[in-house]
């Protein structure tokens, strides 16, 4: 057998290059692994060439017949680790030969013959092999080979372009290659690499503004050689309409300096120069080897900067003298000085350096909240940058528009001198709008309300075929009602970070009981209306539910209260949400399907790993969201935000978490506890002294810590043992936390959480239970196998685990025994046995059979006719004869 091999996600030189071996070598199949995807997925789907194309993933691969292999041919590829699992076949060939043209001379495959020549494409090498063995290929053979080359050299426009790949197109055009059919695969005039180099170059984009000159400094990085990296400075350059560009692009071990200028007031060479190159004002490039990219980048735009000085700065826009509330002001003062001035921000300034920032909105909840006679310093904003008079216009532009602060504090030596706001950044863009670039275009449309990218592709991707038809058909019902309609919160935060999550919660701006009512018609589905609220669930098929809510935002009477709706936007709907990473929205209807809306900065947040709430008196509305917030944190190890801690705490100093009401509380600590991550969650309530409002008693201790991890590895050991999960393990976590509080202290704690009868029959009695059997082993002198039944049997397998946990670990045996020897230990007799041996039934019946159990756990009993002895002699013991 013979078979030919390419690199993972192939494109069209690794297939053609691979088609073109197996035409050389009359190779019995071409194998791909499965990951093959856009236009080359499409032609495989499409077009015969005659020749058997495999595509396998990584199962298939590995149950294919051991069948000898006396060739493979590898192409387009040299390294083990792009074969992907594929590598795994070459230990089985008897011989590898490896065609390749990339430029980068190592190779960790083991060939036999390796043909590496540095041309445009690799399908060029193997074309000349075929022309030279003048072996036939038809039509159809020689336009996907064509293809391959012209994917590779950008239809022979690279300067990789060799005068062998120009033979080769030449000699397959003879053989009737179509050149009509090549563009309708071949639609780009980029690699992979180089449209992920783009991508990752148009993000890291910085601006440097100098004397009305655009300048666009940016980088990124790539493990591999990526050819052509100065055509991407061209494609940029022209894209964002820029005077002049300078790219950093570390490939592998070396990093590409490429300069490309369209005005005389910037020389690319004289700033190349610096860096070891050279070339021509207009365009110039470098190789650097002996610097990190951070340290190049940082190198470059000084350079920039010493050459060509910013026309403005931070001086030159910002609003003075400044207005500002002193850090010891209450709530009440800063509201006159707000209403004096007419203001929406200030900074809060304490003995002259800026410390804070605090808006009148914020103010005013506050006072709302009877917080009249608080300082402003408890909820003022204290994560924010601020800048002196002299930094560049550039800089601030980032602050105000990347990182969303709607003032910058500009200060000298320490002292505020004024600050600069959103209005001072507009009205200096404006005045140069017509010569703006599309890059900073981007940049002055996030200074309104949308925020966006498209995740039609994402949602297509990862969602089931039947929730992504969903989402289309409640998007084309909301544009045939005239509404729009979106995908909100832990949906679309768990799309980005790739979670799987089907709970689909749907929002409208109109009203929402209108198109759940519409659908679930339309659909012969189930619908329940809250016409109070404007939400509607509708049930598809008995098992898939989706929820409808109408857009509304939310008032708060005081701490803690059950809030007031209304309807509103989309905007104030996400605003009322929790924490950033739960606002996120995309919208469905059918023009902006996949849109995704992001007001309040949840892409950073998530891509920063971080837990933020979206206003100061988020906690003070809604104390519950502490837990949450803590909850999240450890879910997704993220770390909440040093603002957001600053608020759990003062929200912990003004005991607002004492009026959440008690089954709340409850639920917020068994949403917790059903975590995985649970104990890193209960380290951070007792981090915030948040177990107070639990029990007076101290709850968490490194004691506690103990027995909860021997419950996990209890637990664990179940799991793996028995193949089961349990589904409230919660219950067990629970008991082993308050496992130290008496019996009045247990009470109190279950009309803390306000149980109903139910509840309190289960948990509270459960722990009082598991302590009691606790008691009782460690006090035993002597604990035998029917003992460890008779104390474990009544109880659930939640609070079985919590028992072994509270054990010290020399006895937590008792529990493995008891589930893996004891629990299904049964009598092979019965009382209609004892009734054959002459007893007339009895209550003395259920004391004999319970007898026996004990008898047979001990290893008294062996067998039937054991169970049949031991039964007339307990009788004899009673006084009973048969």
């Amino acid at each position: 057998m013979k078979i030919v091999l390419t690199h993972h996600n192939p494109d069209f030189d690794a297939l053609s290059s691979a088609v073109a071996a197996a035409l050389l070598y009359r190779c019995d199949q071409v194998i791909l692994s499965s990951n093959t995807e856009g236009n080359v997925s499409e032609y495989l789907d499409r077009v015969d060439l005659g020749i058997e194309i495999s595509r396998m993933n990584k199962k298939e691969l590995e149950d294919m017949p051991e069948e000898k292999i006396e060739l493979a041919v590898v192409t387009d590829c040299k390294l083990k680790n792009r074969l992907g699992y594929l590598n795994k076949i070459l230990s089985r060939a008897d011989k590898v030969i490896v065609f390749d043209h990339h430029q980068s001379k190592e190779s960790d495959i083991g060939a036999d013959e390796m043909y590496f020549f540095p041309y445009g494409a690799t399908t060029t090498i193997l074309v000349n092999r075929i022309r030279e063995e003048n072996l036939s290929i038809d039509p159809e053979q020689a336009t996907l080979l064509l293809m391959g080359i012209y994917e590779d050299t950008g239809f022979l426009s690279f300067n990789t372009t060799k005068s062998e790949d120009l033979r080769a197109c030449a000699y397959l055009l003879d053989e009737g290659a179509d050149l009509s059919g090549v563009p309708y695969y071949i639609k780009r005039d980029m690699s992979k690499e180089q449209v992920f180099l783009l991508n990752e170059l148009l993000m890291n984009m910085t601006l440097i503004i100098a004397e009305g000159v655009y300048i666009g400094v940016s980088s990124a990085s790539f493990d591999e050689y990526v050819e052509e990296i100065s055509f991407l400075a061209h494609k940029i350059i022209d894209m964002e309409n820029l005077d002049a560009l300078f790219i950093l692009v570390r490939l592998g071990d070396r990093i590409v300096l490429v300069g490309r200028s369209k005005t005389e007031s910037i020389d690319a060479s004289e700033i190349c120069y610096h860096f070891g190159g050279g070339g021509h004002p207009a365009a110039a490039s470098s190789i650097i080897k002996d610097r990190m990219l951070p340290e190049a980048f940082d190198t470059l735009k000084n350079i920039i900067k010493e050459k060509i000085k910013p026309s403005k700065n931070a001086e030159t826009i910002m609003t003075y003298p400044v207005k500002c509330v002193s850090f010891y002001e209450t709530f009440d003062e800063a509201l006159s000085l707000f209403m004096k001035y007419n203001l929406n921000m200030m900074p809060v300034v304490k003995e002259g350096t800026t410390v804070g920032i605090i808006s009148r909105k914020d103010i005013l909840q506050g006072i709302k909240h009877g917080l009249s006679d608080e300082p402003v310093n408890s909820i003022m904003q204290i994560e924010f940058e601020k800048v002196n008079p002299n930094t560049p216009y550039y800089e601030v532009e980032d602050i105000i528009l990347g990182a969303n602060q709607k003032i910058v504090p500009v200060e000298k030596d320490g002292v505020l001198v004024g600050v600069i706001t959103r209005t001072d950044l507009l009205r200096l863009m404006r005045e140069d709008m017509d010569k703006t670039p599309g890059y900073m275009k981007g940049r002055i449309k996030s200074l309104g309300l949308s925020k966006t990218r498209n995740l039609s592709n994402m949602l297509k991707d990862r969602l089931p075929e039947k929730y992504f038809s969903i989402l289309e058909e409640v998007g084309l019902l909301a544009d045939e009602l005239r509404m729009n309609a979106y995908i909100v919160g832990g949906f679309v935060r768990d799309l980005l970070m790739r979670n799987k999550n089907f709970d689909v919660d749907i929002v409208v701006e109109g009203d929402a009981t209108v198109v759940a009512r519409t659908y679930a018609g339309r659909k012969g589905a189930k619908v329940s209306v809250h016409d109070k609220f404007k939400t509607a669930v509708v049930i598809l098929n008995g098992d898939d539910r989706i929820d409808f809510a109408t857009a509304r935002t939310e008032y708060y009477d005081f701490p803690a209260a059950a809030p007031e709706v209304e309807s509103s936007s989309i905007k104030n709907d996400l605003y009322r949400r929790d924490f950033s990473i739960n606002s996120l929205a995309v919208q469905i209807n059918n023009k902006d399907f996949g849109k995704l809306i992001d007001f309040f900065g949840g892409q950073k947040d998530i891509k920063d790993k971080k837990i933020r709430v979206l206003h100061n008196l988020s906690f003070v509305d809604d104390p519950s969201r502490v837990f949450r917030a803590i909850r999240f944190a450890v879910r997704f190890g993220f770390e909440i935000g040093p603002h957001t801690k600053k608020l759990i705490k003062h929200s912990v100093n003004l005991n607002l978490i004492d009026r959440i009401a008690g089954g709340r509380l409850f639920q917020e600590l068994k949403y917790i506890l059903n975590e995985d991550n649970y104990i890193d969650a209960l380290k951070l309530l007792d981090e915030y002294d948040l177990f107070k409002y639990y029990s007076a008693k101290e709850v968490y201790n490194s004691g506690k810590l103990e027995n909860l991890e021997n419950l996990e590895k209890i637990y664990s050991w179940y799991t793996f043992q028995f193949s089961e999960v349990c589904d409230e393990i919660y219950k067990s976590r629970f008991c082993v936390l308050f496992s130290n509080l008496t019996f009045k202290e247990v009470v109190n704690l279950g009309e803390r959480f306000n149980f109903s009868g139910k509840m309190r029959d289960d948990l509270i009695k459960g722990l009082l239970k598991t302590k009691n059997v606790v008691l009782k082993i460690t006090k035993a002198k002597e604990i035998t196998p029917a003992k460890v039944y008779r104390l474990l049997s009544p109880l659930s397998d939640e609070y079985i685990f919590a028992v072994g946990a509270l054990l010290s670990q020399k006895d937590d045996y008792l529990i493995k025994d008891y589930f893996t020897k004891y629990r299904n230990t049964k009598l092979i007799i019965n009382g209609n046995d004892l009734k054959k041996l002459g007893y007339k039934p009895s209550k003395l019946f259920g004391v004999v059979l319970e007898k026996l159990l004990d008898l047979k756990l001990d290893g008294y009993i062996a067998n039937k006719e054991d169970e049949l002895n031991w039964a007339k002699k307990i009788f004899r013991e009673h006084g009973v004869d048969g």
